[in-house]
C-alpha cells in the first residue's frame, strides 16, 4: 500500500504516513466521515487553529519565532491563517451590507460624498492580499536596524497579525452592529488604532525592544499607513470614475 499524498510505501496497519504525516484514509467518502473530519479539524480544542489563536494573544512571539525557526506542525501556517481570516471578513462585509444594512462608506467628516462606493468591498479580499507586502515592507524598514527578521519573515509576522486582528474584527462587527446603531467609519478608525497597537506590541515582543522605541516606530507606521490609505482612496476614486461606477456629479454638494 502506498500513501495517496506522497506515494511512500506503507504497512497496512499504519494510521499515518511516516514520511509526510498524512492520515491514512481507506474508507469511501461519506457525509459522516466528512463531518467527523471537519469536527476534529475545526472544533477540537487541541487543534492548531485554536492553539494559534490563543497563543497569538498570550505569547505571539513564540508563535512567530517557532514558525520562522522551522517548526511547522505546532501552529497553523501563516498563509492558511490569513486566508481563513480574509474569507470570514468577506462574509462579515456581506452581512453588514445585506443583513444589517450598514452604510460602509459614510464619512463623519464630510456630508459631500459619493453614495455608490460600496462596490469596493466586493474586492476587499483581493485588496487584503495586495496590501500585505506593503505592511511587511513598512515594518521591515522600521526594524531594519535590529537585523533580526528579513522581509519574508516580516511577511510571516504580518500574516499572523493581520489574521488575528481580522478574526477579532469579524466577531466584534457581527456582535456590535447587530445590537447597536454605530457609524462604520468611526468604528473602523478606532479599530485601526487598536490594530496598530497590537501589531507593534507583537513586534516589540519579537524584537524585544523597549516601550518607547516600539512606540515611536508604531507612531511612524501609523502616519505612513494613513498616508497610504489616503493615496489608495484617491486611486479607488480614479478607477471608479474610469469604470463608470462614479461620476463627477457624485461629488457636487447636495
Amino acid at each position: 500500500m502506498n500513501c495517496k499524498n506522497c506515494e511512500a510505501s506503507l504497512r497496512s496497519d499504519f494510521g499515518y504516513c511516516p514520511s509526510c504525516g498524512a492520515k491514512i484514509i481507506q474508507n469511501r467518502l461519506t457525509l459522516k466521515n466528512v463531518f467527523q473530519d471537519l469536527s476534529f479539524q475545526v472544533f477540537n480544542l487541541d487543534n492548531t487553529f485554536l492553539k494559534t489563536f490563543r497563543h497569538l494573544f498570550t505569547k505571539p512571539e513564540v508563535v512567530i519565532n517557532t514558525y520562522i525557526a522551522g517548526t511547522r506542525k505546532r501552529y497553523m501556517n501563516p498563509i492558511s491563517y490569513f486566508a481563513i481570516a480574509i474569507t470570514l471578513s468577506g462574509i462579515m462585509f456581506f452581512v453588514l451590507r445585506n443583513v444589517y444594512h450598514v452604510n460602509l462608506t459614510n464619512n463623519s467628516f464630510s456630508d459631500n460624498q459619493p453614495t455608490n462606493m460600496e462596490f469596493i468591498f466586493d474586492y476587499q479580499g483581493l485588496l487584503s492580499y495586495l496590501i500585505m507586502p506593503i505592511y511587511a515592507l513598512m515594518t521591515w524598514l522600521l526594524f531594519i536596524d535590529k537585523k533580526k527578521l528579513n522581509y519574508t519573515e516580516h511577511l510571516v509576522a504580518n500574516s499572523y497579525i493581520t489574521g488575528q486582528t481580522s478574526f477579532v474584527q469579524v466577531a466584534s462587527c457581527l456582535l456590535l452592529f447587530g445590537i447597536f446603531d454605530i457609524r462604520y467609519d468611526i468604528f473602523n478608525w478606532s479599530f485601526l488604532l487598536l490594530v496598530v497597537i497590537y501589531q507593534f506590541y507583537v513586534l516589540g515582543k519579537v524584537y524585544q525592544t523597549k516601550f518607547l522605541t516600539t512606540f515611536f516606530r508604531g507612531l511612524i507606521y501609523l502616519i505612513l499607513l494613513v498616508i497610504i490609505m489616503l493615496v489608495m482612496g484617491i486611486l479607488v476614486v480614479l478607477v471608479s470614475l474610469l469604470l463608470g461606477h462614479m461620476t463627477l456629479e457624485d461629488f457636487r454638494p447636495k
